[in-house]
């Protein structure tokens, strides 16, 4: 049961109880609890009504009355109804409140203060019996006087509002329904009233008395709507079932009675009874308003305009909730466009498509394709800016999309047609007009892409087909340099950077790189881009610093990222970076490891592992030769007529495995077959014979098991000339040094008796000796060197440099080696490559069907090659023959055998 207190004229000393029967509820369950309770609560609903409602009217009295002052006045002054003045209230306070010099309706309370006390004269809560007609009679002209937006004192709204409160929790029967019937019944005949003085307005100045009317209007619903807030609450959620909010998922199967919110019911009734009887004439002045804005005929009052068409949108507010905001304004917490859209904006929509296709029919008769696209893009941010203006936000991307259909998509053949002759001509500026235009269209830059990436290859390989001299490696990479940043600049100034385009792009320098010459089966790339990072990395370079080195680095591995047959690269560059490092003729090895680095970047840590552990050799190495010349330090100091005996050497112990040498083989199938027989008689100069000899036992001593293999054709020494006026140091491979020395005790040799002291023939010694002839140290009379010739030691040797060096004897042409040695080995190294990821995917798959498997294979090496399909085959059957996959009972699968 519920006790009130009689009376509630002192509220800061009296109390409010309310008290429950006790229940016994201890010995019980939670299950057995909530039972109870529940049964409870549902047989004294009434009471749980009243506690709600007192609940909430009460805390709004608190407040309002927290603020009044011991001397406030009895007397208000007029109010403005105006939605953006502060200290207002939408709620009943039962009382009086401080004279603010205005009666405003708003969400902003005042502050709670301290130390004040309810005056008497206060309105009980407890309902009562309500006499309705004599309410009603005082009410109704309230309601008008709030809709017209008509000032009333803050006694008369908090009064009016009690009167709602009174009639909906009256006694013996709430009068919730016949006051929400009264209210409708009274906004109704209010806007029939207006829809009577609007129909006689001058049709010029339809939209601004529209526009006047719905203002005051649609403010006053507003306050109405929150005047009779607690009818919404009691009554209208009540009839909407909004109290069975946990049954959301029966929301399909429950029917909602067609009751609404005072609010939204002032707004519907607006539309109906006023908006659809005018709604032909207010859409035709808009359109012509629009229209007129479009041909430069700017309407004179544009917020009218706007302000009409999203009446539109408003008089569909379907729940108000006052949000304050800056200047204590309302936003809507939801909008329904459908009324909009079926009114306005299907209509807006014909007429623009109408007027944009007369228009560009007319521009491309009138105008070339360049001032076409410029005209229609300045005709697009127009719209934008007006349906922006003017229309819901809703309608916006509609708009521009409408016109971007029948300016751009409609004509997209006739911009397809002059596509080709504009990137021909590369008309930048009309480029990016066309881009910007065919962009949001769909498929509308396929041709555009196509076009493009056509030209870039048609340029590229423009750009490579004639090339020549020594320094070819050198034009190619700077030519297609040259095209790359010509149109990734192209590609970032006038498309943007799109996507579309870089993929264009990177398809057309592909196409470029890996072309292949006439008579070629290999594409050249691989090897002239080894050999230009090999120039750019060798002491020879000059005049570059080291920024400009890694600039030029980069620029490399751009090229690098197009090339197909990478793996075909790494053998190329890692020969020649063994030829750098076993020479010591790296510019650096920052620039060596910056090389490496960017490399690995780019293929990751497996393509460059070997070339790594090369790095690691020769710093493992030059730790050996010092405890290798410590120990020959050694055995002088124990053995003083040894001192002349060894030569001092720096060895450098090299991985078979990790370096791309080899000694010469007669087994080879290579071009270096004929060489490995000529020199495979080959025997050591004396002098070195001690050295080596001690080396090997010291080496074996330190790391037992491991065999060494001398690599004569790589090795170098220092030779001194002292039969000179100067005395020359001449830097010399093995094989020239074993011929200098037949000299030192004569000062002429037939060139066969040389070959037979050292143990070399044929060509290769021929070409041994030509290179010292060229060096002038030995001359020959004979200008065609042969077997017979006698070669002589010039003692009348001049050079300008006091040491310097020999050539290596040429093997092969000294030009671009198109066809190096080092291409035999690809194929071998791919099939292995490729064995071993289909060993890796079938281990991982287990089984797995044919197509699926080549799809793998192909994601897995397409980073160091592309393979064929008929190559995946045959590797496929190797590994079937040894026994590492098997075909399964279906069609087409394998089986990976453990």
């Amino acid at each position: 049961m519920s006790m009130w207190s009689p009376s509630m004229n002192n509220f800061t000393s009296s109390m409010l109880f309310f008290s429950f029967p006790i229940l016994k509820l201890n010995s019980r369950s939670n299950d057995q609890k909530r039972e109870i309770m529940q049964g409870y609560l549902q047989r004294h609903r009434s009471f749980s009504i009243y506690l709600h409602t007192f609940a909430l009217i009460v805390n709004l009295s608190l407040k309002f009355f927290a603020e009044e002052n011991s001397n406030r006045s009895e007397v208000h002054s007029a109010a403005t109804l105006a939605s953006n003045t502060p200290n207002a209230s939408n709620r009943t306070t039962l009382g009086r409140r401080k004279a603010t010099g205005s009666a405003i309706y708003s969400e902003q309370e005042p502050i709670l203060k301290k130390g004040k006390t309810i005056s008497d004269g206060m309105y009980s809560l407890k309902p009562k019996v309500v006499q309705f007609d004599k309410v009603w009679d005082e009410l109704r002209p309230s309601i008008i006087d709030i809709i017209n937006l008509r000032p009333i004192t803050n006694v008369q709204w908090h009064h009016k509002f009690s009167d709602v409160y009174d009639i909906c929790v009256s006694i013996p029967t709430p009068l919730s329904e016949r006051l929400y019937q009264e209210v409708k019944t009274c906004v109704k005949q209010h806007v029939q009233e207006k829809r009577l003085e609007i129909v006689d307005v001058d049709p010029d100045l339809l939209l601004q008395e529209y526009h006047k009317m719905w203002r005051i209007f649609h403010e006053g619903a507003i306050y109405i709507h929150r005047l009779f807030g607690y009818l919404n609450k009691q009554f209208v959620k009540q009839k909407r079932c909004t109290d069975l909010d946990n049954f959301s998922q029966y929301a399909a199967f429950l029917q909602i009675p067609d009751i609404k919110e005072i609010g939204c019911l002032a707004l519907e009734i607006w539309k109906e009874e006023l908006v659809k009887y005018i709604l032909p004439q207010l859409v035709q002045l808009l359109l012509v308003a629009i229209d007129g804005d479009r041909k430069g005929n700017l309407p004179n009052a544009a917020d009218v305009v706007s302000g009409v068409i999203n009446s539109f949108v408003k008089m569909e507010e379907t729940d108000f909730e006052v949000v304050q905001a800056e200047g204590g304004r309302y936003k809507v917490r939801e909008s329904i466009t459908a009324f909009y859209q079926e009114s306005f904006e299907k209509p807006l929509l014909a007429d623009t498509e109408m007027y944009y296709s007369a228009l560009a029919q007319k521009m491309l008769s009138e105008l070339s394709c360049s001032e076409y696209m410029e005209q229609v893009i300045l005709l697009l941010e127009q719209e934008e800016v007006r349906a922006k203006k003017y229309l819901h936000e809703s309608s916006v991307e509609k708009v521009i999309t409408l016109c971007q259909k029948v300016m751009i998509k409609a004509h997209k053949e006739k911009l397809h047609a002059v596509c080709h002759d504009l990137i021909t001509n590369e008309e930048n500026k009309d480029l990016r007009n066309m881009y910007r235009l065919l962009k949001p269209i769909q498929a509308g830059l396929s041709v555009m892409v196509k076009e493009f990436e056509e030209y870039v290859k048609k340029k590229g390989l423009e750009a490579i087909a004639q090339l020549s001299g020594d320094n070819v490696p050198q034009q190619f990479v700077e030519n297609v340099l040259k095209v790359y940043n010509k149109f990734n600049d192209m590609k970032t100034v006038v498309f943007m950077d799109d996507g579309e385009f870089s993929s264009g792009l990177d398809k057309a320098l592909q196409g470029v790189v890996n072309s292949k010459e006439q008579g070629q089966t290999v594409p050249k790339a691989s090897e002239r881009l080894a050999r230009y990072t090999d120039s750019l990395l060798k002491k020879t370079t000059k005049g570059l610093s080291e920024t400009d080195l890694e600039v030029k680095l980069g620029s490399a591995i751009v090229i690098f990222r197009y090339i197909e047959d990478k793996d075909v690269f790494q053998k190329f560059y890692s020969k020649m970076l063994a030829n750098r490092l076993i020479a010591g003729s790296s510019v650096s090895m920052d620039a060596e490891e910056l090389m490496i680095n960017k490399l690995k970047q780019a293929c990751g840590y497996e393509f460059t592992s070997k070339l790594s552990r090369m790095f690691t050799d020769i710093g493992l190495s030059h730790e050996l030769s010092t405890n290798f010349d410590k120990h020959i330090s050694e055995i002088k100091e124990e053995h003083p007529e040894k001192k002349s005996v060894y030569v001092p050497t720096q060895t450098l112990i090299l991985q078979a495995g990790s370096w791309p040498l080899n000694a010469p083989q007669v087994s080879t199938n290579s071009s270096n077959s004929q060489t490995a027989l000529e020199v495979s008689n080959f025997h050591m100069p004396m002098v070195l014979l001690p050295v080596i000899q001690e080396f090997e036992n010291f080496y074996t001593g330190k790391h037992n098991g491991r065999k060494i293999t001398w690599l004569f054709n790589m090795s170098q020494g220092d030779v001194r000339l002292t039969y000179l006026d100067k005395q020359y140091v001449v830097q010399v491979y093995v094989y020239q040094m074993a011929a200098l020395l037949c000299f030192e005790r004569r000062d002429s040799i037939v060139a066969k008796e040389i070959g037979e002291e050292i143990g070399v023939s044929g060509d290769y010694l021929l070409k041994t000796l030509r290179t010292i002839v060229d060096a002038s140290i030995l001359t020959c009379d004979d200008p065609n060197l042969t077997s017979d010739s006698i070669l002589n030691l010039n003692k009348s040797m001049s050079q300008k440099r006091i040491k310097f060096r020999l050539q290596a004897p040429q093997v092969n042409k000294a030009v671009e080696k198109e066809q190096d040695p080092v291409a035999n080995t690809v194929s071998q190294d791919r099939k292995y490559y490729m064995e071993c990821a289909i060993v890796r995917i079938m281990k991982t798959r287990k089984v797995l069907k044919h197509n699926a498997l080549v799809t793998e294979i192909m994601d897995q090496t397409k980073g160091r090659f592309s393979p064929d399909v008929p190559f995946i085959k045959k590797s496929i059957e190797d590994l079937i023959e040894k026994m590492y996959i098997q075909r399964t009972d279906q069609n087409d699968e394998y089986q990976y055998l453990a």
